[in-house]
């Protein structure tokens, strides 16, 4: 019997006359449904059961399945042969995590419709989900038979071998999918994506390769074989992976940022710039220009670091990027660009705003500003008296400033609260500075006695040896640290080691070792470069040292150190030029900031080298 709405219904059409109602497009009602006449025994439901279906899909996407469950069993009442809604009923269960009662659901199916292949899959997954892996094959392998050029149960199945381990068997499941549906990367891709999370690179690489010939617009994949070629050091292949992602969606951030970050890396630094000004030119994202900031950081780009920071900081969204901003033009040495972006932080930033204005003293102190600088550190001794750094910094200045007691007294009166690792190397320090070597190694020693494994303090006294000319008793120390972790081992030590040993005629072949495996740690490091490149010199290679030394200068803040170094190999290659430009720019260095001087003499001896190289001093 129809229901009375359907006879209202066309008593409406007849009295309405021309025009008529359009008829119904039963094969667009299928669609919907998702049914298939060539599957269920019927063409389509009964109207009754269709209502209640729509009702059920309804509450199923909002979540409520108690609702979905109870208008299927409605359904069936008017349609009780129809597989399609006894498969939907299995699946409300399924989704309600009662997995029995689907399970016993879809044999009732499965009994009456055998070659139902959505009943066949939704047995495999729910067996799969309730780790009846020996079952949920069978039906998975039915459904694929039944239905070949559906993806879903193969995908099924392959992540079913997946979890067991049987990597192979995946990749044949989605060998017969690309075989089945020819040019559908799904497969390839989901497989391929899989496996690199799981760390597999190479069969990974194969199968994304696979999907990437079949959709070349698949952005995931793309960016997924980038990062396995870079975690595998190919970063050419990584580079033009980034790229052909970026040819399908040139206005994708990550994108952008990893394409311009391995630029970096492969020292195409116009190509990076070109990366990154596009994604910088999509917004004013803070967060972008503090990524794109840290990518140059990373790569040695400081100034262009600090530039981004910069634009960034106009913006006015956000506050802290005054800070970062700060911190790169000091590491740059631009103390004055430093101390403006420092007074920029609002106080309101908690922490970061009382870094800010002790780095802002700091940089005020470096400028010969002695007053302001003091100023505005001992206000800020005054709010926040336990903030770590201060006393070293206030020290610090007045040393600047030739009030010498004044320097050595703040820190001893600070030490009188709390003998710190950190106040003691601010002491060591200013012996070391003063000459009073002797006065640094008893206060270490005295300290090393009640921390042996100190670090910081250890790294402290091999300097002050170092600086004695007690190169082995230097050396010695940093044995300490690196015997104290030897699987682990602090790259800075053994870059120190190995540069002690070399600039002081010890063992080079252990020199050589110590340096490049402080390298494998940190391979752009310029210290550790040029560490490397001097040992290199020691050792009479003279082309590849100043391979090392010139990389090393152009990949960071410039340092007097490594100018007077490549000067050195440089002079002896017969580059006088090089060579004099190298002394010159290591000079103006060190008259600009007198502290960062190796060695006392360091700037009269190089100006007498500068001097040698002077056109009548050639021949002599």
């Amino acid at each position: 019997m129809r229901p009375v709405f359907f006879l209202v219904f066309l008593a409406a059409a007849a009295l309405a006359g021309t025009p008529k109602r359009p008829t119904v497009d039963l094969s667009a009602m299928r669609e919907a449904m998702g049914s298939n006449p060539d599957e269920i025994g019927s063409p389509f439901p009964s109207a009754a059961s269709y209502a209640h279906f729509l009702r059920a899909r309804l509450a199923h996407h909002e979540g409520d399945h108690k609702i979905a469950l109870d208008e299927l069993r409605l359904a069936l009442a008017s349609d009780d042969s129809n597989p399609y809604l006894m498969t939907e009923l299995a699946e409300q269960y399924a989704r309600s995590s009662e997995l029995d009662r689907a399970e016993l659901q879809l044999k009732r199916v499965i009994e009456r419709f055998p070659d139902y292949p959505s009943a066949q899959l939704l047995m495999g997954r729910v067996l799969y989900e309730g780790q009846k892996t020996t079952r949920a094959r069978t039906h998975l392998m039915r459904a694929i038979k039944l239905r070949p050029n559906d993806p879903d149960a193969y995908l099924v199945l392959t992540q079913l071998w997946l979890d067991q381990g049987r990597v192979e068997d995946a990749m044949k499941v989605v060998e017969e999918l690309g075989t089945a549906v020819p040019g559908d990367p799904v497969g390839f891709r989901r497989l391929g994506l899989a496996l690199a999370e799981r760390g597999d690179g190479p069969r990974a690489e194969k199968l994304l390769l696979r999907a990437v010939e079949r959709d070349p617009g698949d952005i995931e994949s793309w960016a997924t074989l980038g990062r396995l070629a870079e975690s595998a050091g190919k970063l050419s292949k990584a580079l033009d992976a980034w790229e052909r992602a970026m040819e399908h969606d040139p206005e994708n951030r990550d994108v952008l940022l990893n394409a311009g970050r391995l630029a970096l890396r492969l020292k195409k630094v116009a190509d990076a710039r070109a990366y990154f000004d596009q994604l910088l030119s999509q917004g004013r994202d803070p967060e972008i220009a503090v990524k794109v900031s840290f990518s140059y950081l990373a790569a040695h780009q400081l100034q262009l670091a600090a530039d981004v920071l910069d634009q960034a900081r106009a913006s006015g969204l956000e506050p802290r990027l005054h800070f970062y901003a700060g911190l790169v033009h000091e590491r740059v040495r631009d103390f004055q660009k430093a101390a403006e972006a420092f007074d920029a932080v609002p106080k309101g930033l908690g922490d970061v705003s009382l870094e800010a204005r002790l780095h802002r003293g700091l940089c005020l102190s470096q400028l010969g500003q002695y007053k302001a600088a003091l100023e505005v550190l001992h206000r800020l001794q005054e709010e926040k008296p336990e903030l770590a750094g201060v006393e070293p910094a206030i020290s610090r200045t007045l040393e600047r400033a030739g009030q010498l007691k004044d320097a050595e007294l703040t820190l001893v009166r600070a030490m009188g609260q709390g003998a710190t690792t950190e106040l003691l190397e601010a002491l060591a320090g200013f012996y070391g500075r003063q000459n009073r070597l002797q006065d640094a190694v008893s206060l270490l020693n005295g300290a090393l006695a009640r921390a042996p494994k100190d670090e910081a303090l250890l790294f402290a006294l091999a300097s002050v040896h170092e600086k004695k000319g007690e190169w082995t008793k230097a050396v010695e120390k940093i044995r300490v640290i690196l015997d104290a972790d030897p699987g682990n081992p602090n790259p800075t030590a053994l870059n120190f080691m190995g540069y002690t040993l070399a600039q002081n005629g010890g063992d080079l072949e252990e020199a050589e070792r110590l340096v490049r495996r402080a390298l494998e740690l940190k391979p752009e490091s310029p210290a550790f470069l040029d560490s490397l490149g001097w040992v290199l010199f020691k050792k009479g290679d003279l082309e590849g040292g100043a391979e090392l030394l010139e990389r090393a200068v152009s990949g960071g803040p410039e340092d007097a150190t490594l100018f007077e170094h490549l000067g050195e190999v440089s002079a002896r290659l017969g580059r006088r030029q090089r060579a004099h430009e190298c002394f010159s720019r290591a000079i103006e260095l060190l008259q600009a900031n007198p502290d960062d001087a190796e060695r006392p003499a360091q700037k009269s001896e190089l100006e007498r080298k500068l001097k040698l190289l002077s056109p009548e001093q050639k021949g002599r």
